[in-house]
Formats: C-alpha cells, structure tokens, sequence
C-alpha cells in the first residue's frame, strides 16, 4: 500500500501522495510495545490515496522498543535492530 519513514513521520502511497502528521495523544499498549498513537494529518502533498486523510491511528502494535543497553565506550558503534509491526488506520472525511 505505500511506505512509512522519518523523520518527519511521513506516509507516502505508491501513487506518490504523501502526509505528514501532528501527534495528539499516545496511549500505553502491552509492554515491549510503542504506545498506541493519534495523529493529526497535515494537508498532503500529491493527489491520491493520501489526498483527503485527516487522521491516522497507530494500532495492532508488536515491538519498536530501544533496547535497554545503555551507550557507553564499550558498545560503541554496536548496531541493533529493533522489530517492530503495527497497523496503520487512515480516516478521511468524505
């Protein structure tokens, strides 16, 4: 359906219509998890499946933590990855 990349948050459709996003609130989910996320649109940028979204709600989510580890010397230049999934849903007034 299209991509999600940042800063800032931005979702683009593979039509090329894209949309940034004031958040609103956040709300905690199950632990090791990102919190849940409401997101303000700002008006977007090309015509087509992101044209008329005024909302955008972060849910389903699994993972996207930081690691624990604190940065020191020791661990410096260490790369981890982080999971993460989440659904995405887009609401446009129609």
């Amino acid at each position: 359906v299209g991509t999600y990349f940042g800063p800032p948050a931005t979702w683009q459709a593979k039509d090329g219509s894209k949309v940034t996003g004031t958040q609103l609130a956040v709300a905690p989910s199950s632990p090791g998890n990102l919190p849940y996320q409401l997101v303000k649109a700002n008006p977007a940028e090309g015509k087509g499946a992101m044209s008329d979204v005024s909302y955008i709600q972060r849910v389903a989510l699994k993972g996207g933590v930081a690691p624990s580890a604190e940065c020191t010397a020791a661990n410096k230049g260490k790369q981890e990855v982080v999971k993460y999934q989440a659904d995405y849903i887009f609401w446009a007034a129609n």
